[in-house]
C-alpha cells in the first residue's frame, strides 16, 4: 500500500527564514500536544545520548520538525529514516515504501522507509545513523554545542531544506529543549 508520508514538505516550501525564532514558528501545536510530545520524547533522546552522543536537545527538535510532533511519524519512524540498500539495520523492524515529497524543488519519490516497534527504537536508530555514519564525524566535536552539532549534521547532507538547522535550532530555544543535555 502506497501512502503519502508527509514529511512536512509543505513546511518546507517557504524556504528559508531568516532567523531561527521565525523558523521555529513553522510548527505551530497547541501547548499540550507539545508538552506531551516532548515529555515522551526527552527520556528517549537522553538514552540516544548516553549511547551514541547525540545532543537529545537536537533529537528531541528533529523528531517535532521531521514527524510533526509525531503525527507522521508512520510505523514509529519519528526522522524519515529510509531503508538503504543493505536493508533496515540492526534496529529497525523492516522497510516500507511510500510516496513522499522530497525539496527544493518539491517533487514526488517512491522510498523505502524504516519501520519501528516504538519511538524509543527509532530514537536509538537516529544516534546510530549519525555516529556511525563518516560524513557526520565533525558533528561530534560538538557534543555540548547542539546548534554546531545541527550545523554540521545538516551541512553534511542531512536534510534537503536549506533552513533545516535553523529550524532545529529555532525550536531547540522556544521549548527549551536544551534542558535534556545536561
Amino acid at each position: 500500500m502506497r501512502t503519502l508520508l508527509p514529511l512536512l514538505a509543505l513546511v518546507l516550501l517557504g524556504g528559508t527564514l531568516s532567523t531561527p525564532a521565525e523558523a521555529a514558528d513553522v510548527l505551530v501545536v497547541d501547548p499540550a500536544t507539545a508538552t506531551a510530545f516532548i515529555d515522551s520524547a526527552g527520556p528517549a533522546a537522553q538514552r540516544g545520548k548516553s549511547d551514541y552522543g547525540v545532543p537529545a536537545s537536537v533529537t528531541v527538535a528533529q523528531a517535532i520538525l521531521e514527524s510533526g510532533w509525531g503525527r507522521s511519524a508512520v510505523n514509529n519512524n519519528y526522522f524519515g529514516i529510509k531503508c538503504g540498500s543493505s536493508g533496515p539495520g540492526p534496529i529497525a523492524l523492516g522497510c516500507s515504501d511510500f510516496i513522499t515529497l522530497e525539496c527544493c524543488p518539491v517533487h514526488e519519490v517512491l522510498a523505502s522507509f524504516r519501520t519501528y516497534a516504538s519511538m524509543e527504537d527509532s530514537f536509538r536508530d537516529h544516534g546510530l545513523f549519525l555516529a556511525s555514519r563518516a560524513r557526520y564525524a565533525k558533528a561530534f566535536d560538538y557534543p555540548d554545542d547542539p546548534n554546531q552539532f545541527i550545523r554540521e549534521v545538516h551541512a553534511a547532507g542531512y536534510a534537503t531544506d536549506p533552513g533545516y538547522s535553523d529550524k532545529v535550532i529555532g525550536l531547540m530555544q522556544k521549548y527549551g529543549l536544551y534542558r535534556f543535555d545536561g
